[in-house]
């Protein structure tokens, strides 16, 4: 039960941010205050502004697809080359691989990719999948598929079960890459990755080595069965 309330408050966060994004700037706080007050007093939506630029790009393209079952959507097709344009230029990819690699995925790849985009600086606390506030590296993978509809176990074991692998090349964005205890997201081209590390840092991109990408187990979660539209 415990983490069926964490995901339905995931997913209503994503309407409640994106229509955060729209609110105007909030007054200044007072300097006399301390900083627990100045948050207090934020106006909302002031924090989600404060987090990284391609989190909130994926909170906007996230807010479109969740609306509607065309992932040709010219509204958020726009809205996801800023998404794919910014991770690229992060990590000194080609953006117009990257996009195409984008654009061959599934929906439900492309939502599990944007969700997991959008919590970009969230704190690593082991066995947590608090959406905005903390979470672990199967935790991430967890919200992120669950957004998607797919019925993602929570363990980091199960995430890479065998019954969802697939060869290396056939990956597309959004897979699960791991070994061990750990898991980690495929960005689609490349060995660009999304991930929660271990010892207390936060969610945050990464290129996986060549040697690490040899040995690392490639599942696809849209193997198991969806559990919602």
């Amino acid at each position: 039960m415990v983490r069926v309330a964490t995901f339905l408050r995931g997913i209503a966060a994503i309407g409640i941010l994106s229509a955060s994004l729209h609110v105007g700037p909030a007054h200044a706080a007072s300097n006399s205050g301390n900083d627990s007050v100045s948050r207090r007093m934020q106006m909302p939506g002031q924090r989600i502004r404060q987090r990284p630029q391609i989190s909130i790009d994926a909170i906007r393209a996230l807010g479109l697809i969740m609306r509607t079952e065309n992932k040709e959507d010219p509204a958020y097709l726009a809205s996801r080359l800023v998404v794919s344009n910014g991770v690229a230029t992060r990590l000194s990819l080609n953006p117009i691989e990257l996009n195409r690699a984008w654009s061959r995925a599934p929906r439900d790849h492309q939502i599990a990719v944007l969700s997991a985009l959008t919590q970009l600086g969230v704190p690593y606390i082991e066995g947590k999948e608090d959406s905005y506030v903390k979470m672990d590296c199967s935790g991430l993978m967890w919200f992120a598929w669950r957004t998607a509809g797919v019925d993602m176990p929570r363990q980091a074991v199960s995430q890479l079960d065998s019954r969802m692998r697939v060869d290396r090349e056939d990956a597309i964005m959004g897979d699960v890459v791991g070994e061990g205890t750990h898991v980690q997201m495929y960005l689609g081209t490349g060995l660009a990755m999304i991930h929660a590390p271990f010892g207390g840092k936060f969610v945050k991109f990464k290129i996986m080595s060549a040697e690490q990408a040899a040995r690392v187990a490639w599942t696809n979660p849209s193997n198991i069965a969806t559990y919602r539209l």
